[in-house]
């Protein structure tokens, strides 16, 4: 993760403990004792998250979450309690506020809460960017010009007219996700959420949770009301991303849901209507799923009424120029200065490049090489090793030669030593710089340096 994070609670080892876990897990965590302090933060900086607990001597946490939201409404805001009631949480959500945790809460169940939230705005990201940018030249969002796009792009205005299911297949990184939205926001509920959940990156045993919601917590004393990406999807459309990873006894819940159109939330016994319609998504073949036993098949009949093939990238090489170069202009746009654009060199390696990992892989490519350039135009060297085929000096090639034995954790450190080497030199020095060319946080990149500084 990549978040700036307030971290405000007036129990100093609650406070230190949360911040050092988040600096380690790659964010950049600050600790304030009171929302007074954090308020000033607020203002002096750019802060994605506040993580608040809720009852503090100076400031009520519901007071708190009003202040940041009248000024700095575009920060999510996580408010976390030992004495939490469904009434309360209910009221926090009303308010504005992101998530509710009830303690005591381990780091993961956080990481997986702050994972959605930067997933939900980095995407807000790139479609605010996307319409300020493309503008007419694309298609909600999606950029494609060849027969295969345009054909999905008809699919999509005819699915979107509909209220049926949706199962979109498509390989890793073809933009499945980019496609349900692009349902979404021309249907009739495109005035309602979006919600989107990866079903492989959810741990198996809280996976019900997470899709149907918790009335209260394993803890006693200590109740949480938790919503379901279904409940938080009603009225609108629940993204399913990977659907083929979903458990089998979950499978069996979902296809229940679909069929009696209500739920009820983990440890609860009140139903809940399922006003949500489903567009799910799978980079493997359901049928082969059911035929091995793998997914139930009256679910499969369930997901699939509408079904779109999502072509991979190089099944549509005419549109992987008009990719990188749209990617190259939102880049630009994103961090200032002038528009970076293709050499002749660069665009044939590009169009040749076999893209395994489809547009997201050509997204990462167009990140690497706008870092990296020095002039206004993307040079082979500047392209990540594996799509330029080229420079031997690049910090990447590891020749290991006629080794017979190799000390991994000595060969690790070097390797790590060498490629912290090659970005302090690319960026004359600047640490800032160096650790964007490696894509961490710059308070990653001296906490290594301190770390070669005593190894050395």
């Amino acid at each position: 993760m990549n978040l700036r994070i307030l971290v405000v609670d007036d129990e100093k080892i609650n406070r230190v403990t949360r911040t050092r876990q988040l600096n380690e897990s790659g964010c950049v965590a600050e600790a304030h004792e009171t929302p007074f302090t954090a308020m000033t933060a607020l203002e002096q900086g750019a802060w994605d998250v506040v993580i608040t607990d809720l009852r503090m001597p100076t400031m009520d946490g519901l007071q708190f979450l009003k202040e940041i939201k009248s000024r700095s409404p575009e920060t999510d805001v996580i408010l976390m309690t030992a004495y939490g009631t469904v009434k309360t949480a209910v009221e926090a959500m009303q308010l504005g506020a992101e998530d509710f945790l009830s303690k005591p809460f381990d780091i993961d169940e956080l990481k997986l809460r702050l994972k959605r939230i930067e997933d939900d705005r980095r995407l807000r990201r790139e479609v605010a960017t996307l319409r300020e940018v493309v503008g007419a030249g694309a298609y909600s969002g999606l950029v494609g010009h060849s027969p295969q796009m345009r054909r999905v792009f008809e699919l999509i205005d005819q699915f979107s007219a509909s209220a049926s299911n949706v199962l979109i297949v498509g390989e890793t990184g073809s933009g499945k996700e980019m496609v349900a939205r692009a349902i979404h926001n021309k249907s009739a509920n495109a005035q309602g959420p979006f919600v989107a959940m990866a079903c492989t990156a959810i741990p198996k045993d809280l996976a019900e949770s997470e899709l149907f919601g918790q009335e209260s917590g394993g803890t006693p004393g200590a109740p949480k009301l938790r919503r379901g990406r279904l409940e938080l999807a009603a009225g609108g459309t629940l993204f399913l991303d990977d659907v083929d990873d979903l458990p089998m006894d979950l499978q069996a819940k979902l296809l229940r849901v679909m069929q009696e159109k209500q739920y009820e939330r983990v440890g609860g016994a009140k139903s809940l209507i399922a006003d949500t319609r489903i567009i799910s998504a799978t980079r493997t073949d359901l049928e082969k799923m059911v035929a091995s036993g793998r997914f139930r098949e009256d679910l499969s009949y369930r997901l699939k009424v509408l079904v779109m093939r999502l072509p991979p990238l190089r099944e549509r090489r005419e549109d992987i120029l008009p990719l990188a170069t749209h990617f190259l202009a939102i880049l630009s746009k994103e961090r200032g200065g002038a528009a970076k654009g293709l050499s002749p060199a660069v665009a044939e390696r590009l169009k040749n490049h076999s893209w395994p990992g489809n547009v997201r892989e050509l997204r990462h490519a167009m990140d690497y090489a706008h870092s990296v350039a020095q002039g206004e135009t993307i040079q082979p060297e500047d392209l990540p090793i594996n799509v330029s085929g080229v420079d031997s000096n690049h910090p990447y090639i590891l020749n290991l030669g006629s080794l017979e034995r190799v000390d991994l954790r000595t060969v690790t450190e070097h390797f790590e030593m060498e490629i912290i080497r090659w970005a302090l030199e690319r960026a004359k020095g600047n640490q800032g710089k160096a650790a964007e060319f490696l894509g961490i946080p710059r308070t990653t990149l001296l906490s290594k340096l301190d770390v070669i500084k005593n190894r050395t």
